[in-house]
């Protein structure tokens, strides 16, 4: 049986851009950079409302500790927490636009907090999706 669906809007996803952005004040940051895949559109639309430069994740990994501390590394969600534990133990400051409770990491900024297990569908996702992530190479 497939799991039922959630299709989010831009203007959600706007939202919790902004949700989050509320909360980066005291915050020195740098760089914005975006978890593969689903962090990659969130850290451009970041970038731009904020006036964060943007870096690649690849390049943001070997950026000395003193500059991943001024780093907010953002993915679309935080459901298992296995990615936002990986950044955050690289010394990143973690975000996620939502995340899933009970998830293994909390990311340091969130937009929204997820009660449920509906496979939420992003904006920049089909419409058809399939509720696995098989494409992650293990």
């Amino acid at each position: 049986m497939e799991k039922n669906k959630l299709y989010l809007s831009w203007k959600w996803v706007d939202d919790q851009i902004n949700i989050i952005g509320d909360r980066l004040e005291g915050l020195d940051l740098e760089f914005v950079s975006g978890i593969p895949r689903g962090g990659l559109i969130p850290a451009v639309m970041m970038s731009h409302a904020f006036g964060i430069k943007y870096i690649s994740y690849s390049s943001a990994k070997m950026l000395p500790l003193e500059l991943k501390r001024k780093t907010i590394v953002i993915d679309d969600i935080s459901d298992t927490g296995v990615t936002m534990e990986e950044a955050d133990k690289l010394g990143f400051i973690t975000s996620s636009l939502c995340t899933r409770i009970g998830t293994k990491t909390l990311p340091r900024l969130t937009g929204e907090m997820i009660s449920d297990d509906r496979w939420l569908v992003f904006p920049w996702e089909s419409l058809d999706s399939i509720p696995v992530q098989d494409y992650l190479i293990k």
